[in-house]
């Protein structure tokens, strides 16, 4: 028997177009198997996953080791452990990211604003779906076209979380946030973006205004909770609600025309401002 010794200057952890593939497969009795593509012939590749980070399974590519091409393995793996990476070095930290069929992204609800001062604003949200290694970074925006990394958490790692973030370093006015969502394949995503008022005054804001019937209305978090009123042109109430969070979404069919909207805060301060439906 001869044994190659793999050096880690042999190639790269993750070959060029080489990738990592899992699925249901029932014929295999773990209930799940790993498509390993593209990969130079003759290596030994490894499955790296779980918690601590181990080597869950291998599989030895076909071809002659050094070989001029590349081939693929299948291999049998359970379908209850995250599956992170593979790689063809030994005692790898990092390779070709281990793709999911099925794979549902990380989906974010919750997500609301409220302004605590002048200079603060806390963003909070709850996430589900998480799998693997997820970081969520706070993005900040005086225009809500530019953003800004605030500050990067990392996830928890179970099915449903809920997070929260104090940003102290606000100036007075509207300030745009969102979240940026990375996950382990690589994958990133965004939050809806909202939008808080920091300032002692109750003023509130519509947008997008006009709107297509689907909008926001921001108001600020010390003014809460908050009677909210839509008026249609002859002063007819087509909308009420108790918003209990800073930013309220109103989602309804609205015929075309032009409506005044009216805020009273829980210190019973009133403010009234028009918005169009187009």
């Amino acid at each position: 028997m001869v044994f190659i010794l793999i050096t880690p200057n042999a190639f790269s952890q993750c070959p060029p177009n080489a990738f990592a593939f899992v699925s249901a497969y029932p014929q295999c009795a773990q209930g799940c198997g790993v498509l390993l593509k593209d990969w130079p012939e003759g290596v030994v590749v490894n499955v790296y996953g779980g918690s601590p980070i181990r080597i869950i399974t291998s599989a030895v590519i076909p071809g002659i080791f050094g070989g001029p091409g590349v081939d693929g393995a299948f291999v049998c793996v359970p379908c209850s452990t995250p599956l992170l990476f593979a790689s063809a070095i030994p005692g790898a930290t990092y390779g070709c990211v281990v793709y999911s069929l099925g794979t549902v992204p990380v989906k974010l609800t919750n997500f609301s604003l409220h302004s605590t001062g002048a200079n603060s604003s806390v963003i909070k949200w709850t996430s589900s779906n998480e799998q693997g290694i997820i970081k969520y970074t706070v993005q900040r925006s005086k225009d809500s076209r530019i953003f800004s990394d605030v500050t990067t958490l990392s996830g928890n790692g179970s099915s449903s979380n809920t997070y929260m973030y104090t940003d102290r370093s606000v100036q007075e006015g509207i300030i745009y946030y969102r979240i940026k969502i990375t996950e382990i394949t690589g994958s990133i995503s965004f939050s809806e973006t909202a939008l808080v008022k920091n300032q002692n005054t109750l003023a509130v804001s519509i947008y997008p205004n006009p709107a297509d019937n689907n909008f926001k209305v921001t108001i600020p978090g010390q003014f809460l909770p908050a009677k909210v009123i839509l008026y249609n042109s002859i002063g007819k109430i087509v909308y009420s609600s108790n918003a209990a969070q800073s930013t309220l979404s109103i989602n309804e069919y609205f015929p075309k025309g032009v409506y005044a909207l009216k805020v009273t805060g829980n210190n019973n301060a009133v403010v009234t401002q028009t918005l169009m439906i187009k």
